[in-house]
């Protein structure tokens, strides 16, 4: 059976509602969310939605922060306020400025809160670039018109938006699957081989109906030797001799379960 790699160990923040949200707000704001983090097939980030502790209401973020950090919680979190029906945005509260980034020109004092304004549905791609180093929070502000070195409770002239249509974005999400050697297909055929770049000896992709199956979109592509899988527990998986990884997209028309939400999640 062609074997699809598990999405167990999936980041999770906290997210502290301000400002109550109807039935129908939160319902709005848990979809854009769910979009933008590819749920339920490829799911980059869950949130923990909570009603925010008394103390943290009509308090900068900056107090907010620090009682996070007190508590030990030193993740990155999210507030939700009135801009999220106002705007369909949302506060990413990441950290303190350090001594280097002042020394660099960033931020005036470590007393300036890293923390950007943006779309519900580009919070979970933002946050990916954030922790792949593929940019920055800074950048990400100097982009919404945030003047470096940025002062103590700067303002945010412009919402960040990635710039990208997140339900289409969702058709782009690669997966790489291990197939056996008696459910793939492989060509020498040079048209097809041409579309790579170097030329491949040879190309392959699931037989007919596997890909369904399974809740991908089969094309062909340059098949690589299969590995043992091994899970977070230390556990493998093994692979009969001749199975191949191939790259596929996941298919977000698929019959996927409906994504569930944290238990302890509003």
């Amino acid at each position: 059976m062609v074997f699809v790699p598990p999405n167990d160990e999936i980041p999770r923040f906290n997210a502290y509602l301000l400002k109550p949200l109807s039935e129908v707000e939160l319902k709005a704001f848990k979809r854009q969310f769910e979009i933008g983090t590819c749920a339920p097939f490829n799911t980059k980030l869950e949130l923990v939605i909570k009603k925010a502790p008394e103390d943290y209401l009509n308090q900068p973020h900056s107090y907010i922060r620090i009682k996070e950090n007190e508590a030990g919680r030193t993740d990155p979190f999210i507030l939700i306020d009135e801009r999220v029906v106002s705007d369909g945005a949302v506060w990413y509260v990441d950290r303190f400025a350090d001594e280097d980034e002042v020394k660099e020109g960033m931020a005036q004092s470590t007393s300036v809160l890293w923390q950007i304004l943006l779309k519900t549905d580009c919070l979970a791609l933002t946050w990916v670039n954030y922790d792949i180093v593929n940019m920055t929070i800074q950048e990400d502000l100097g982009n919404c018109g945030v003047e470096l070195p940025a002062p103590e409770n700067f303002e945010q002239p412009e919402i960040w938006d990635i710039g990208m249509d997140m339900e289409k974005e969702m058709y782009e999400q690669d997966i790489w699957i291990t197939a056996g050697p008696d459910e793939i297909e492989e060509s020498t055929d040079r048209k097809l081989r041409d579309k790579f770049l170097p030329r491949p000896k040879r190309v392959a992709r699931l037989k007919e109906g596997l890909a369904e199956e399974v809740g991908l979109i089969n094309r062909w592509t340059i098949p690589s030797e299969a590995e043992p899988w091994e899970f977070p527990d230390g556990s493998t998986k093994e692979f009969p001799k001749g199975s191949v990884v191939l790259q596929l997209k996941y298919n977000p028309e698929f019959a996927w379960p409906a994504y569930k939400w944290p238990e302890e999640s509003l």
